[in-house]
């Protein structure tokens, strides 16, 4: 009788301590966290799979496992191959720990093996490290063209990261002959120009007379003396391309001219003798039109064309901006810069400009004849940020934006980007003004979630559970849009609700221009890109608004609009230029907007470091 009683009870027990176990079971699975979790940030899950799924030898578990089945060189092979895949998909510590399997590599896998380590020193911001794993290559010429686009373009950025520029170009050279994309190409060979650019007039002479039996570096180095001894002549320098052409009708240098120099010539325009600047020099915008005349007029100072301008001013605070325009070009501007804010540029746009024109905002639809766009324009920086952050293998984002149109437009920017890469953003977390930031934030994180399954293990199997909250797993980089006094709002709470070490880039508005390292100790790590002379002039603080992006932004932007136009016709001729390194570098695109060279930059113990890399 007992045993009839007590079959039935067990029973029972057994189906309700299972019912028990299938419910706790995801809570478990969901809320537990292992000691190393505890201590740094989760890691992400691999990349979601695209609409076309991979076949398994694309895939860095699959890799990893054919490897586990493999004996010998077949092993090693695969193991190499599982930690390239792990980069790709931005997972560089899997790639060290799958790196570090290995043993007995063969010549070639043991080059390719210190290719993919100068690749994870690269995303660790270590170029001495790269170049320390890329010189112990034996042979470079053995690798296929795969690893050896990667080696050309490893190297030729740690070079110009340690300042050494002329070995730069040599691996660009190198690099430019294995590509065949055409955009790739272009990029390319602003990145070649650049470095020649950054080499002296003494190392491009004594280079070029070394190497005459290397026809590829010497005809870099000849065109890059054309351009520089050449700067104010500009037809002299056309007689001199066509001579050049002549030496090297070959040359992949080639590229960056038209087919015919004669036809180049008739769009090259005389040396302006008086430039009118219509600026905002009252009201509200005063302040940031009076910091672009300043910068325009100390540029102005420092050049060898300043003494023989006239500088005439206009306020379009005070008039019909149209008027002010066609008042300029009466009372005898030769080239005219400005307006500033967007309705008057998207005004003067529509007219006719007889003389050249450089608007100061981005204008809607197809430029007139003679006029040109120069902006501090976020969206190019978050199309940049877009490129390096796939670059370095990361797929999946979450965006921290403003609501407001301005975040909006950079948002819509990163996102064409982005997805054109093949990348996907995961969500976007839009706050307002007054927001309770901590609470946004956390449930952006989905840290309430597993706040909420602790919660409710401990109901059910009691209060002296312990258990480690954490967030969500579906995304591998973070990007920020953000002012400066909110970005050291946000990065403490994107750190305490754990996410401490993924990537977090932000545009240059993230930076208040200026040294300030006690309020910027809270933005420490995070990675964004402006302009190379912000991080070598650390202006004082001024009182300017912050959507204005700065003293410094401003007053480079005035430098920068006296550049373009005193070099327009450099600009027409070469593919990039820079007036004094260091600077700032601008480059014309087919739309006639004029595109400025950024720079990497980190936050490092609350001070800004530029890390050395161009932004194109």
């Amino acid at each position: 009788m007992a045993g009839q009683v007590l079959k039935p009870m067990l029973t029972n027990f057994a189906k309700n301590h299972l019912l028990l176990l299938v419910f706790t079971l995801p809570l478990i699975s969901q809320c537990s966290v292992t000691e190393s979790q505890m201590i740094e940030a989760p890691k992400s899950q691999p990349p979601a799979v695209k609409k076309e799924a991979p076949s398994p030898i694309h895939s860095a578990a699959n890799t990893l496992e054919q490897a586990r089945d493999n004996e010998g060189s077949s092993r090693q092979q695969a193991l190499i191959l599982a930690a390239d895949k792990a980069l790709q998909q931005g997972q560089w510590r899997q790639a060290r720990s799958i790196l570090s399997q290995t043993q007995e590599l063969s010549v070639s896998q043991q080059d390719e093996k210190n290719i993919l380590l100068a690749k994870i020193a690269k995303i660790r911001e270590q170029p001495e490290q790269v170049l320390a794993y890329l010189s112990k290559i034996e042979d470079k010429s053995t690798l296929n063209e795969y690893w050896r686009i990667q080696n050309y373009e490893l190297a030729a950025t740690a070079y110009q990261q340690t300042n050494n520029p002329l070995a730069a170009v040599q691996q660009r050279i190198n690099l430019h002959q294995l590509l065949t994309d055409g955009t790739m190409r272009k990029r390319n060979a602003r990145q070649l120009w650049l470095n020649l650019g950054r080499t002296s007039s003494i190392s491009l002479r004594e280079n070029s007379n070394k190497t005459s039996a290397n026809a590829l570096l010497q005809g870099w180095l000849q065109l890059a003396l054309i351009a520089r001894q050449n700067q104010h002549s500009s037809l002299e320098v056309i007689q001199q391309l066509k001579q050049w052409q002549h030496q090297f009708p070959l040359h992949p240098a080639n590229e960056i001219f038209p087919e015919n120099l004669d036809t180049l010539a008739t769009q090259l325009i005389s040396s302006p003798q008086q430039i009118a600047l219509l600026l905002p020099l009252s009201g509200p915008l005063q302040g940031p039109g009076k910091a672009i005349k300043e910068g325009f007029l100390a540029a102005r100072k420092n050049s060898a064309q300043g003494a023989d301008l006239s500088i005439k001013t206009y306020d379009t605070n005070n008039a019909e901006v149209v008027h002010l325009y066609q008042q300029a070009v009466q009372e005898g501007a030769h080239y005219i810069i400005g307006p500033l804010t967007k309705a008057q540029v998207a005004a003067v746009a529509a007219i006719e400009h007889p003389v050249p024109t450089l608007l100061l905002n981005e204008g809607g639809g197809q430029l007139p004849a003679h006029t040109y766009t120069l902006s501090l324009s976020p969206r190019d920086e978050a199309l940049q940020i877009a490129n390096q952050a796939h670059n370095r293998g990361y797929k999946r984002a979450l965006i921290i934006a403003p609501d407001s149109s301005w975040g909006d437009e950079i948002v819509t920017s990163f996102t064409k980007q982005w997805q054109k890469k093949g990348a996907q953003v995961t969500e976007v977390l839009h706050y307002k003004e007054h927001d309770d930031l901590n609470k946004k934030i956390k449930n952006f994180l989905h840290v309430d979630l597993s706040l909420a399954r602790e919660k409710k293990l401990k109901e059910v199997l009691g209060s002296s559970l312990v258990t480690v909250s954490n967030r969500r797993q579906d995304f591998d980089m973070l990007f920020l849009i953000a002012y400066p006094t909110k970005a050291r709002q946000i990065m403490p709470l994107l750190r305490y609700y754990y996410v401490q070490k993924m990537p977090i880039y932000a545009t240059a508005s993230a930076y208040g221009g200026f040294a300030n390292a006690i309020k910027d100790k809270d933005l420490e790590g995070l990675t964004f890109c402006d302009l190379p002379w912000v991080f070598g002039h650390q202006a004082g603080i001024k009182n300017w608004p912050e959507q204005f992006n700065s003293y410094n932004r401003l007053f480079a932007l005035g430098q920068q609009s006296f550049t373009f136009m005193t070099r327009l016709n450099h600009l027409i001729l070469f593919p990039i230029d820079e007036a004094e390194p260091g600077d700032g570098a601008l480059y014309l695109r087919a739309s006639h907007r004029v595109a400025r060279v950024l720079e990497w930059g980190q936050f490092r113990q609350g001070l800004a470091h530029s890390l050395g890399e161009a932004v194109i």
